[in-house]
């Protein structure tokens, strides 16, 4: 279990934590969402313990911080973007023959993983390259790769979906959620987006100027707080028929339709089949909940 009292954090003159308390029990998967500058990136290296708060403890599993046990990093792997694992100076295929080394992994074992999670993660073109002739994203593949190497107990990820093609996105989120489940781990994943939140994590920790503003289920905030989602529809022809579905509105203007709905209520599919009975389809747009509009629902209680 992993434990915050009372967590307090100033960085250069800001007070970027302020009191944050909350508990995430083994085996759990927690999002923690919040604005650009909330102080999420903040609360996982304090986490890992790679900062240390002004006030209050972190204690798992009895120690001060995660970094305090022994094979620590066996145990944690912590990827984000504002850190890097991979050495800079070595092709990415020899940080994780490094990885392999440093925590004495069985070599035959950690090689099959590595060939497995090579393709997964589609990062094989460019393993003989040094991590500065990397793309974000193609570094954010590799960083991903190497912290699932020592197939780790606790999995905390920060914003790792930047820079992604949508396509490569997908699977990967695809993979973490069979991921959790299979290997039953303890997950901390970041995110301004809550889809992404949505799909791997049960729980959700909303992080505001430094404060914890909400800590429930991901069912909770979506059917209470959440926003609803809007879809735009292009038409050539006809005239859909929306007397039997819950929607909260739509509208019609020249060959465009807006709809706005719950998704807890209906789903974009169900919505799209209805208009693609009477109507052809030229394009569609989906717009999902804005966090930022989230959180003042939230303060709105």
């Amino acid at each position: 279990m992993i434990v915050l009292q009372n967590v307090c954090k100033t960085l250069s003159g800001r007070e970027v934590l302020k009191d944050i308390s909350f508990h995430i029990a083994e085996n759990e998967n927690v999002g923690i969402i919040g604005l650009n500058g909330a102080g999420k990136t903040t609360l996982l290296n304090t986490i890992a313990g790679m900062i240390k708060p002004d006030s209050g403890f972190i204690r798992s599993g009895g120690k001060e911080s995660l970094i305090e046990e022994k094979q620590a990093l066996r145990k944690l792997a912590y990827v984000s973007g504002t850190r890097s694992q991979l050495w800079e100076t070595l092709k990415v295929k020899d940080s994780f023959d490094n990885c392999i080394s440093m925590y004495r992994l069985n070599r035959k074992d950690a090689g099959e993983r590595l060939i497995l999670l090579a393709d997964i993660f589609e990062i094989r073109a460019f393993m003989d390259r040094t991590p500065e002739g990397l793309s974000l994203g193609e570094r954010m593949r590799c960083e991903m790769v190497y912290a699932l190497l020592a197939q780790p107990k606790i999995l905390m990820l920060d914003e790792v979906m930047n820079g992604l093609d949508l396509s490569i996105k997908y699977k990967i989120m695809g993979y973490f959620e069979k991921y959790k489940n299979e290997r039953r781990v303890t997950m901390i994943y970041t995110s301004n987006q809550l889809a992404e939140v949505e799909q791997l994590c049960d729980r959700v920790l909303l992080i505001d100027q430094g404060r914890l503003i909400f800590d429930g289920s991901m069912e909770r905030i979506m059917k209470q707080f959440s926003p609803y989602y809007r879809i735009e529809i292009k038409i050539s022809e006809g005239f859909p028929d929306f007397e039997d579905l819950p929607l909260e509105k739509y509208s019609m203007d020249n060959d465009g339709l807006t709809i706005v709905y719950d998704k807890q209520k209906i789903g974009t599919a169900q919505i799209l089949k209805q208009v693609m009975e009477k109507c052809k389809i030229k394009d569609v747009k989906l717009f999902e909940p804005n966090l930022e509009d989230t959180i003042k629902k939230i303060y709105r209680g």
